[in-house]
């Protein structure tokens, strides 16, 4: 049988009496795409240079050229390929609290003063 414990809370998840949730979170880089400029005889040479960095950057790392840049920064980065989102397991209580406040953010009170 298999043993479930809320990750919030360190409590026994019993899935036969209690509902259990799972939250995946899936944290990446943002990739930054420039705007295409018309200087077309500057962009065929930053194409040449590209691919002579890319051809040195696959050797050096043992990668092939049809390999997509995502996976190039995941050996960088020193990830697995095949390695999915983190998931945590809630209780309904540790799920509730983790909904309303995804971030974990404290709460701000809010002071009433008059208008003097």
């Amino acid at each position: 049988m298999i043993h479930y414990t809320c990750d919030r809370c360190k409590r026994t998840i019993d899935p036969e009496t209690e509902p259990r949730f799972v939250v995946e979170i899936d944290v990446r880089m943002a990739n930054v795409v420039e705007p295409n400029s018309d200087q077309g005889d500057d962009l065929d040479q930053l194409a040449e240079l590209h691919d002579q960095l890319q051809r040195e950057l696959n050797a050096e790392i043992g990668m092939c050229l049809h390999d997509t840049l995502d996976e190039i920064d995941d050996v960088l980065c020193g990830r697995e390929l095949d390695e999915g989102p983190e998931q945590y397991d809630l209780c309904e209580q540790c799920y509730e609290a983790f909904a309303s406040n995804p971030l974990g953010r404290e709460t701000t009170v809010g002071y009433g003063f008059s208008n003097n």
